[in-house]
C-alpha cells in the first residue's frame, strides 16, 4: 500500500520527492484504516500512524460475506486473516438489499448489540451466532451448552443479558448445561426455559 505493490518503493527516493499528502490519502482509501497521518520528523524520517478499522462481526449473505465494524460500516473480508468475530444472518426481508442497514435508524440497536458482545469477555467467547428474523427478533447459538438464545428485539438487551449471566451463573451450573436447548429472555422479569 506505502509503496503501491512496490511500484513506487520509498527507501531510495529523494524526500522531496515524496508527496506525504498523496502517501496519507493512498493509506486511508484501504479500508480497513480508519485514521491515518503521514509526517516527517526533523531528520527526515516518514512516521506513519494508523488507526485500524476492527471488525465486529461477520454478516453473512447468500450473496456477499462482509465484515462490520462498530460504526456499522462493511469491510470486505481478507484473504490473509480471519477476524474471530461473532457471524450474523440477518433475515433479507428486514435489511431490503442495503448495505447501510446497521447505520439506519432500524439496524443501529443491533449494531449497539454487537459493540455489547464484542467488548464483553463472557458474551463474545458464549455467543456463536447470531441471528435476525424478519420481525427484528434477536436469537444466539451458543459456544457452550447447545442452547437458542431469543432475546427479542434488541431493546433493553443489557437487561436481558445480564439477566441471563445470572441464570448461567446460578441455575444451569445445579440442573446442568444441557438441561435446556431454548432460552428465551424476551419478555420482563422471566426466562423462559424448555
Amino acid at each position: 500500500m506505502l509503496t503501491r505493490n512496490g511500484v513506487q518503493p520509498l527507501i531510495g527516493t529523494k524526500k522531496g520527492e515524496i508527496d506525504l499528502k498523496r502517501l496519507e490519502m493512498r493509506i486511508k482509501s484501504h479500508k480497513f484504516v480508519r485514521e491515518a497521518q503521514v509526517s516527517r520528523d526533523l531528520e527526515g524520517n516518514i512516521n506513519v500512524f494508523i488507526q485500524q478499522n476492527r471488525p465486529i462481526a461477520r454478516v453473512l449473505s447468500a450473496t456477499k460475506d462482509v465484515y462490520l465494524d462498530e460504526e456499522g460500516n462493511q469491510l470486505p473480508l481478507s484473504q490473509l486473516y480471519t477476524a474471530h468475530v461473532i457471524p450474523v444472518t440477518i433475515d433479507a426481508a428486514l435489511t431490503s438489499g442495503t448495505k447501510t442497514f446497521f447505520q439506519d435508524s432500524v439496524g443501529v440497536p443491533y449494531l449497539h448489540l454487537l459493540k455489547f458482545i464484542e467488548k464483553d469477555p463472557f458474551w463474545g467467547a458464549q455467543l456463536a451466532h447470531m441471528h435476525i428474523d424478519g420481525k427484528g427478533k434477536v436469537s444466539f447459538l451458543t459456544q457452550v451448552g447447545d442452547q437458542q438464545i431469543e432475546i427479542g428485539k434488541p431493546a433493553r438487551f443489557e437487561e436481558k443479558l445480564r439477566k441471563l449471566f445470572i441464570f448461567y451463573r446460578e441455575v444451569l451450573p445445579v440442573t446442568g448445561w444441557e438441561k435446556y436447548s431454548r432460552l428465551n429472555v424476551e419478555y420482563k422479569d422471566q426466562i423462559i426455559c424448555e
